[in-house]
């Protein structure tokens, strides 16, 4: 039996614009196969930017297995290329945990023979090697699997935010997960279980679970943490100068913020599930206040998403205000200069009709009478513009 829980109803399907953005994807050749695990993904905020993501699953790298056994007095740890290596659990009075890190989801062959030695459906599989998964739960009789999206910042390598995904293979005493590239994300976990601190080693594998699902959850806040300080950036460049490029800016943040959101929220249903003992009964009973506790850091970082969205929706209609005020401002003058033209035209048109009788011709003055009649009033009607303070 096989229940699904994506929180959604319907699938998202990520923006797909002309310059790169969160969710686009290219597609490369290498050695003449397709693959789609090549992606270029960028955060843009006009002048100031988050960086751009460049990542690779390259089908030329090599598949990493770092396999870590532990209980609560020993662990051990190994580095592997193939599925033969890793040794079996050994059979104790007390059944030690077993943590599969699988770095690179692009080898098929590799995966399927993971499928087969820890009985992974084949589906199941099919999607460990699709990238472009959305976040969803599979329960299964005596299985968990969770797929889900990393987003971090790269600060030590490229300073760029990435986005990539991860899956969760959960079974009891086992737990195998599917990152698409090697990464130090988790190095704190892994030293927890090598230092034995914390109660990773005291507890179940579900425990285990949870603490890599905090660190992602972690990260989440981290990135929005940054993307809200450039949105401060947004608001001191509106008040400052008026440019397209911060209108451009503004949407694509907005975009990016929307399928942030659709790959987050999911997490807040996926959670509650899992509290739920009769739908997840790999679960343990102990670890469901860590799981209330993950639910508050998803809530948290799904407000933070809708009060930067509601930010950057008032920031477009302040953008359109400034628009319609500077447009206001220029009509305004056009008008005042218009205005003056007006009885300096009419006196010009008089004058201007060549009548044969017309006295003020050949005065020998008239001239310069005319155009002092005409400094005068454009003198007084921009004293009286201005004590209307209409400039």
């Amino acid at each position: 039996m096989v229940k699904n829980f994506t929180g959604r109803k319907t699938s998202f399907i990520p923006f797909r614009r002309t310059k790169p953005g969160i969710g686009a994807a290219n597609h490369s050749t290498f050695n003449g196969r397709l693959s789609a695990h090549r992606h270029l993904t960028q955060f843009a905020f006009g002048s100031c930017s988050l960086g751009t993501l460049v990542h690779f699953s390259d089908p030329s790298a090599p598949v990493q297995l770092n396999v870590f056994t532990y209980d609560e007095s020993s662990y051990t740890e190994g580095k592997y290329k193939k599925v033969d290596e890793i040794p079996n659990t050994p059979v104790t009075p007390m059944v030690p945990m077993l943590w599969i890190d699988v770095d690179g989801v692009h080898e098929h062959d590799i995966i399927a023979q993971i499928g087969n030695r820890y009985d992974i459906h084949a589906l199941v599989q099919a999607d460990i090697t699709t990238t472009e998964q959305r976040t969803k739960l599979d329960v299964f009789d005596d299985a968990l699997f969770l797929v889900c999206k990393l987003i971090f910042r790269d600060i030590g390598r490229t300073g760029h935010t990435v986005i990539e995904q991860i899956s969760f293979y959960l079974k009891e005493n086992v737990l195998i997960t599917f990152q698409e590239t090697s990464k130090d994300l988790f190095d704190s976990i892994k030293n927890r279980i090598r230092q034995g601190k914390g109660r990773i080693r005291k507890s179940k594998i579900d425990y285990l679970f949870y603490s890599l699902v905090d660190v992602i959850v972690d990260h989440y806040m981290d990135v929005l943490d940054t993307m809200g300080t450039k949105v401060e950036s947004i608001d001191n460049q509106l008040m400052k100068t008026l440019k397209r490029d911060t209108l451009e800016s503004i949407y694509d943040m907005k975009r990016d913020m929307l399928y942030l959101r659709a790959i987050i929220s999911p997490l807040k249903e996926i959670i509650i599930k899992l509290q739920k003992e009769e739908e997840t009964q790999i679960m343990q009973e102990s670890t469901n206040i860590y799981l209330k506790d993950l639910f508050d850091h998803v809530v948290q970082v799904n407000d933070s998403i809708d009060t930067y969205r509601e930010m950057l929706a008032s920031f477009i209609d302040f953008y359109m205000m400034l628009n319609s005020n500077a447009m206001n401002e220029v009509v305004k003058t056009l008008t005042i200069i218009s205005t003056i033209f007006i009885p300096l035209t009419f006196i010009s048109g008089v004058y201007g009709m060549n009548f044969q009788n017309m006295p003020e011709l050949t005065y020998k003055y008239g001239y310069y009478i005319v155009l002092a009649v005409m400094a005068t009033l454009a003198i007084l009607m921009l004293s009286c513009f201005k004590r209307k303070r209409w400039f």
